[in-house]
């Protein structure tokens, strides 16, 4: 289910962890990260470098989803189901400090997590931060991929800057990248938000944008301020959808002092 920053790049693809990995000493707050469509625990790679000790970068690896008719063993096939066991596996892990990174998907199933978590009377997160993504009350974007080849939808991933260029000259890994795409958005098409029972988060809630995004529109990012009963904060950098990876000096300044506001009070 988890990963360290240090130990993904010996990770196997499909290989996770029985439980998250001790925590360090020199360790005050876990950031628990949460991919995006058609992304992996891959995606955090380095992260650990870039935030310094104080805090351990944990990435989350999502069961796999599928239809159920699949037959995929232990795929869900609903957000819903998807946040469940997200949260079912995570939960023994949220019981020191910690914050939430979600990264567009990542962003609606980590929220998920969090209501869970909180409603059933548990720790809640010390922040939340959501990059690339609309509130969770506002109507989801219909999925792209819909009708398109797995060679166009691959050139809209990296026209988002989601996917490596290397992917065009690998068409097992671009079918594999793009079906779990294809899956991920639908997931996300299955979510509804209950017109009831879910209060703010009661955590400083956080939100990144990129500048020129040509999924998320600014209004619809900024309206993650009616979930919190806390602090809210709203920026955009520049970039697109994956701005986190076009200007990593920018992103990690930005992380970076979320999450040292943070430690602060952690201490």
């Amino acid at each position: 289910m988890f990963h360290t920053a240090a130990n993904i790049p010996a990770a196997t693809a499909a290989g996770t962890a029985e439980s998250a990995p001790a925590k360090n000493e020199s360790t005050r707050l876990r950031l628990f990260c949460f991919h995006h469509a058609g992304g992996s625990a891959w995606s955090f790679s380095g992260w650990g470098q870039w935030l310094g000790r104080g805090v351990e970068v944990v990435p989350v690896s999502m069961p796999p989803r599928s239809l159920p008719a699949t037959g995929v063993p232990g795929a869900v096939s609903t957000m819903d189901d998807l946040v469940h066991e997200v949260t079912r596996q995570l939960t023994p892990f949220l019981d020191e400090p910690y914050a939430f990174y979600g990264h567009s998907m990542g962003a609606l199933v980590s929220y998920g997590v969090a209501q869970r978590h909180i409603a059933a009377g548990r720790r809640p997160p010390a922040a939340f931060v959501a990059g690339a993504h609309r509130a969770p009350h506002v109507q989801a974007a219909p999925d792209l991929t819909v009708g398109l080849s797995d060679r166009a939808s691959l050139e809209l991933m990296l026209g988002l800057g989601g996917a490596g260029r290397l992917l065009r000259e690998n068409p097992v890994r671009m079918r594999t990248v793009v079906a779990r795409l294809r899956e991920d958005l639908r997931i996300c098409g299955t979510y509804r938000h209950p017109e009831a029972g879910h209060r703010p988060l009661p955590c400083p809630v956080h939100v990144l944008l990129g500048a020129h995004d040509p999924l998320v529109p600014a209004a619809d990012a900024e309206a993650w301020r009616l979930h919190t009963s806390a602090r809210f904060s709203f920026r955009t950098l520049p970039g697109g959808h994956f701005f986190n990876r076009e200007h990593k000096d920018l992103f990690f300044t930005e992380l970076g002092a979320i999450l040292g506001a943070v430690e602060k009070h952690t201490v």
